[in-house]
């Protein structure tokens, strides 16, 4: 994966000490924050140096760690703060705050060192505490709306007539990925049965039922994509 043209790997190494020797008072803090932001390219991680800053007050240090998180935001949970060279009072000023900050999680303390990680948001613990089953409903919901795309009844990751529907059946071939999958009310579904979903797709347009037919064109598209790359790596 890369982000703004940079390798996923690379690491921004940034010296606040470079651009203001204290981070003090608000201003320092906005400053070395501005900084941050006009030096960043697109890396991963953001590895901040506070070793030759001669003051360090909780408000504008977090200043700088929060544009950090900020900046990190695309990369979702592949983001990585680093924050090195840390004096004691330092340290223990940053733990201070990120005891109640809910957005980063610290994985590694070392004695000069701490490493923050994204918090999960929202979707991601629900997700860890879901069936399989019921995970890729909610994938495939947020992914092609909250409906049966053969009906467009309303349908949740909750709702007990969802079901996993295989656009290539898994009688000719077709896997459990999410490429090959959209949701399909339980009644739609069985009526299918083993009919391709072009042909299932032109039956229900001809039954005037209310389809979604962009979201069936791209369901098919990407279960053809991934079944000829499935091929592919087998041969």
């Amino acid at each position: 994966m890369a982000l703004g043209g940079l390798s996923a790997a690379a690491t921004l190494r940034f010296e606040p000490s470079a651009r203001v020797r204290r981070l003090a008072r608000a201003d320092e803090g906005d400053d070395a924050a501005l900084a941050l932001s006009a030096s960043y390219r697109g890396e991963r991680t953001i590895s901040i140096s506070f070793g030759a800053l001669e003051a360090v007050r909780q408000g504008p240090a977090t200043r700088v760690v929060r544009e950090a998180c900020w900046l990190l935001k695309p990369w979702g949970r592949e983001g990585r703060i680093e924050l090195r060279s840390l004096r004691r009072p330092t340290r223990r000023t940053l733990l201070e705050w990120l005891d109640d900050v809910e957005d980063v999680t610290v994985v590694a303390a070392a004695r000069r060192k701490l490493v923050l990680l994204p918090a999960p948001d929202d979707r991601e613990r629900l997700e860890s505490v879901l069936s399989p089953t019921r995970r890729k409903m909610l994938r495939l919901a947020h992914r092609d709306g909250e409906h049966c795309v053969w009906c467009s009844t309303h349908l949740t990751y909750q709702s007990i007539h969802c079901t996993l529907d295989h656009i290539r059946c898994r009688s000719h071939g077709g896997a459990d990925a999410l490429d090959n999958l959209v949701l399909a009310c339980a009644a739609c579904n069985h009526r299918r049965a083993n009919s391709s979903a072009s042909s299932w797709l032109e039956a229900c347009v001809d039954a005037g039922q209310d389809v979604d037919v962009d979201a069936v064109l791209r369901a098919i598209a990407r279960s053809h994509e991934h079944h000829g790359h499935h091929l592919r790596r087998a041969a």
